[in-house]
């Protein structure tokens, strides 16, 4: 036998208290011999190991064929030394460093291997600290420098000799306090001993002189390092240099204060400088205006040349509203493409007029960027302290309030703030809040008005038109609520909700064998640029409707506002199935060579043009052009707003093709639908 019983109990006693694994095996690689350490290290018994095959007990496969080339190298005679990982029964992966020892007999032939592991995953952690130590030691950027028990300079890094020019040659023995300027700054490190007497620690400012006889002026942490008696090993002290500190506080309060890109006051400074401004004002009677500046259509630039143009054009802003503001004026970025003006000591508040429309002819001259020669221009609101208000943030709010009249007033414009403003505004506020809960809450309805073909009197199709059901106002309508949804942009998640409504609705009456027919559905100018596409095809896929169909209606100003993209967007939507209709055609600024770009099915004659048709010849006129227009280019037509017989029977003779209006139906809540249905089927 390769190991007998005495052997055994033998290895045993010297094995017992030794943290090494030691396995032996036969020429056969079959274990014969195995410790505790070993039974630990793989969470298996003595018995669950011997006469076991190495391949079996050197798992996972992977690791055998680490041992595998060692182990035969050990049967030819050879001895194998290798470090290899291995995961302990208890879960920890530990590094051990394995011999794998040949054995003999008397004669010298081999029979059998030893293999014994020893645990260094300490040893290397060691070593692996004392490596990232050095490491820090010498690329720390901050000065480092170990002192001795006898208090003279041990060590430095290479951080040290960067801000002092001093050596390790030449102050390495000396005390730290010679290296100060003078004896009052040598009396510090008297006081860092003392302290450091009493505490592990100290914190303060030391000033140096460096090797060419400059001051440094640094912040200092010293630490007193012991042993396990409490003995003074030696003393670690941090160097900062307090130039840099300062450097990086300017700098931090630039970024906290300033705007990066225009390098202006930003919102914190401004409410800051109008705060101060406010109350020189109280004291010398003198008014404050607060200018609101607002770029026009700035979002195009972005979209169009893309962000860096878009950066280069904000500077360019900031620094001619910089070159035209009177001195002592603060010029500040509050937004994206907003500025507020900060005019302080003004003799009386109508001096901000001339100024503004100064402005105004400023900001509007060409902006050369790059090669493009870009127009932009502003709408700005003013309000005045302390006539508008005496806190600085209602006051930017109301100046703000005067730049969306200032917009809706047709743009490159300004406006005084007035209180009829502001109870428009709260107004505005208190709808928009209410919109928002209704929006939670499923107060919103659709509404369905049938579409007739004028000629076959068949229903061709319903038009959805949002309503809201307030629990206290009852149904608002919505020439009230639409407009504020569009300002506050809750219109894009109300019209994500009516197309998904719409086409959920359509697909129930398709289920229940109602109505085969588009359901058309409004489409706001935010709702259009704000991935349409994606809500569309959620909207089908989720009600499992056919995306034939659906019908969008955009208007054609929202097509003009940015007529690349719309095309990009209607073609996307048009190779989906979906079908697409101009609505409120004739009333905006369409350019006829774009029309035919866009892959439309529809026109749509607005209300404005039906109502008066009969007695106004304008109103007959353009809704014969858009009729004979649509025919043209191959497309439907269909005249909304008919009211009378009269009316629709002049849209017939014109070649109108559809129609919708009160002459058939208001528009009908969803269950009212089917029984309209069917008695306009049976008439």
């Amino acid at each position: 036998m390769l190991v007998n019983d005495q052997t055994c109990l033998l290895l045993e006693a010297l094995q017992r208290s030794a943290n090494d694994a030691l396995l032996i095996f036969d020429a056969g690689l079959i274990c014969r011999f195995v410790n505790s350490a070993a039974c630990a290290l793989t969470g298996s018994s003595k018995e669950g190991m011997m006469d076991y095959p190495a391949s079996s007990l050197f798992q996972p496969e992977s690791f055998y064929a680490q041992l595998r080339p060692a182990l035969e190298q050990a049967l030819g005679g050879a001895s194998a030394r290798l470090k290899v990982m291995r995961q302990h029964a208890d879960g920890r992966w530990l590094n051990y460093s394995t011999s794998i020892e040949p054995i003999s007999d008397t004669s010298g032939r081999i029979d059998g291997v030893v293999v014994s592991a020893h645990d260094i995953t300490e040893a290397l952690q060691q070593a692996e600290r004392a490596r990232l130590a050095v490491l820090m030691f010498e690329h720390s950027t901050e000065g480092l420098m170990i002192i001795a028990a006898d208090q003279r300079i041990r060590l430095i890094n290479p951080a040290f000799t960067a801000l002092t020019g001093f050596a390790a040659e030449d102050i390495v023995g000396q005390y730290p306090q010679t290296l100060t300027p003078n004896d009052a700054a040598g009396h510090r490190y008297t006081d860092i001993w003392h302290a450091l007497d009493y505490s592990n620690s100290w914190q303060g400012d030391v000033v140096y002189r460096c090797r060419d006889g400059r001051l440094l002026a640094t912040w200092q942490s010293v630490i007193r390092v012991t042993d396990q008696e409490g003995a003074v090993e030696h003393y670690l002290a941090v160097i900062t240099d307090l130039t840099e500190r300062q450097r990086y506080e300017e700098q931090m309060e630039k970024l906290v204060y300033y705007d990066l890109l225009t390098n202006l006051p930003n919102r914190s400074l401004l409410a800051d400088r109008m705060t101060q401004a406010m109350a020189r004002a109280e004291r010398s009677g003198d008014p404050v205006g607060v200018v609101f500046v607002d770029l026009d259509r700035f979002k195009a630039i972005n979209d169009t040349l893309g962000p860096n143009q878009g950066d280069q054009v904000l500077r360019a802003v900031a620094q001619r509203l910089l070159d035209l503001v009177p001195a002592g004026a603060t010029v500040s970025r509050y937004g994206a493409d907003q500025f507020v003006l900060l005019l302080p000591d003004l003799d009386t508040p109508e001096d901000l007029a001339p100024l503004c429309q100064q402005y105004l002819q400023a900001l509007a001259k060409p902006h050369q960027v790059g090669t493009e020669a870009l127009t932009v221009t502003a709408s700005i609101g003013i309000a005045v302290y302390p006539y508008d208000d005496n806190a600085h943030e209602s006051l930017t709010q109301r100046a703000e309030t005067a730049m969306q009249a200032a917009k809706k007033a047709g743009r490159n414009a300004f406006r005084f703030f007035t209180q009829d403003m502001n109870q428009r505004s709260t107004e505005l506020l208190l709808l928009d809040n209410m919109l928002r809960r209704a929006l939670s809450e499923q107060q919103l309805l659709l509404y369905y008005q049938p579409q007739i073909d004028i000629r076959t009197r068949q229903i061709i199709g319903m038009e959805a038109l949002m309503r809201w059901q307030h629990p206290d106002l009852g149904l608002v309508p919505p020439n009230r609520f639409i407009p504020v949804a569009e300002e506050s942009g809750l219109i894009v998640p109300m019209g994500q909700w009516a197309v998904e409504e719409a086409c959920r609705q359509n697909k129930a009456w398709q289920d229940a064998g109602l109505l085969f027919a588009p359901v058309a559905v409004n489409v706001s100018a935010r709702q259009f640029a704000e991935q349409l596409q994606a809500v569309t095809a959620n909207a089908l896929a989720s009600a499992g409707l056919a995306a034939e169909w659906l019908e969008l209606e955009v208007t054609e100003s929202t097509l003009m506002d940015d007529v690349e993209g719309a095309i990009l967007t209607l073609n996307s939507l048009k190779q989906m199935g979906v079908r697409l209709s101009i609505d409120d055609f004739g009333t905006g600024y369409s350019s006829l060579g774009y029309l035919k770009r866009f892959p439309l099915d529809k026109l749509k004659v607005d209300r404005s043009f039906v109502i008066d048709i009969l007695t106004d010849s304008d109103d007959a006129a353009i809704a014969a052009a858009i009729i004979s227009l649509a025919k043209n280019l191959r497309l439907q037509v269909i005249a909304e707003g008919v009211e009378t017989a009269e009316q629709l029977a002049f849209l017939a003779d014109l070649g109108c093709e559809e129609m919708q209006g009160y002459l058939v139906a208001a528009p009908l809540p969803p269950d009212e639908v089917p029984g309209f249905i069917a008695r306009w089927q049976a008439s």
